[in-house]
C-alpha cells in the first residue's frame, strides 16, 4: 500500500520504513524509460541556479581523466589544482564559512594515500557492474568514506560524494543536501554516524536505477549529462524541482 503523503514526509528512522520510501521514490523516477527522461527534462527545463565555472571546471576535470592514464592523477598537480577549484566552485568553500575545504595538500595526500583503491575502482562503470561488483565495490568506497580528506567539519557525506564523483565520474554519484537527501530521505539535514550508510544506500539506489532503465552512454546526450551517475542525479533534481519543492 502507498504512503500516505503525511506519513512520507515524517522523518524516516526505521529501516522498512526507510528502504519502501526509498523504492517508492524510485519507482516514481524510473518506473519506465519515459519517466525518467521526463524528469531528466525537467532538469533543464528549471531555472539553472549553478554557475558557470562549476560546469566550466567539471568538464575539465573529467576531460583529464578520459584522456590519460589514471594512475598518473596522484601526481598530477594541474589536475589536483582543477579537481580543488572545481569542489569549491560545488558549493564546497563558501564566503559565508558555512562550508571550508581543507587546506590542499591534506586534501592531495589524502587522494595520493588511497590511490591504491581508486585505482582499482576506476576500472568499474555503473552501467558495467554486476551484483557481486557491487558488495565489493561498497566495501571499497566505505573505506575511502573514512580516508578522504576533504572538509573541514566533521560532515562527510557531501565533500567526500563529489570529491569521488569527479576521481571516479563513471562510477560514483554526487550526493548534495538540497535535492539528493531530499529525494532519498525528504530532509536535508543529517546525523554524521548515518554519513557512510546514506552515501553507501544512495549508492546502490543509483546502481539499481541504471539497471531497471538499461541506461548506457547513449543516453547521454545533452550538455550536464557527463557520466551516467550524474544523469541520474540531473533527474533527481529534475523530479525534486518538478513533485517535492511546491508541496514543501
Amino acid at each position: 500500500m502507498p504512503i500516505s503523503r503525511s506519513e512520507f514526509y515524517k522523518l524516516p528512522k526505521e529501516r522498512p520504513l526507510r528502504e519502501q520510501i526509498i523504492q517508492e521514490r524510485l519507482e516514481a523516477l524510473a518506473g519506465s524509460k519515459e519517466k525518467f527522461e521526463y524528469y531528466v527534462g525537467s532538469y533543464y527545463e528549471r531555472e539553472m541556479d549553478f554557475p558557470k565555472s562549476s560546469y566550466h571546471f567539471h568538464k575539465r576535470v573529467l576531460e583529464i581523466i578520459r584522456k590519460g592514464r589514471y594512475e598518473e592523477l596522484f601526481t598530477n598537480m594541474y589536475f589536483l589544482d582543477l579537481m580543488y577549484a572545481t569542489l569549491a566552485t560545488w558549493g564546497l568553500d563558501r564566503m559565508d564559512g558555512k562550508a571550508r575545504l581543507v587546506d590542499f595538500d591534506i586534501f592531495r595526500k589524502s587522494i595520493e594515500d588511497n590511490s591504491t583503491i581508486l585505482q582499482e575502482l576506476s576500472k568499474f562503470k555503473l552501467n558495467m557492474i554486476n551484483g557481486d561488483d557491487e558488495e565489493r565495490i561498497k566495501n571499497k568506497l566505505a573505506i575511502l568514506y573514512e580516508n578522504l580528506k576533504v572538509m573541514e567539519s566533521k560532515a562527510k557525506l557531501v565533500g567526500v560524494s563529489k570529491a569521488l564523483h569527479h576521481l571516479l565520474p563513471d562510477l560514483v554519484p554526487p550526493v548534495d543536501r538540497k535535492y539528493t537527501l531530499k529525494f532519498f530521505y525528504n530532509r536535508s539535514g543529517y546525523k554524521e554516524k548515518e554519513g557512510k550508510e546514506m552515501f553507501l544506500e544512495i549508492f546502490g539506489a543509483f546502481y539499481e536505477i541504471c539497471k531497471r532503465i538499461n541506461l548506457t552512454e547513449k543516453d547521454l546526450r545533452r550538455e550536464w549529462d557527463t557520466s551516467i551517475p550524474k544523469l541520474i542525479d540531473n533527474a533527481i533534481i529534475g523530479y525534486v524541482s518538478k513533485e517535492l519543492t511546491a508541496k514543501r
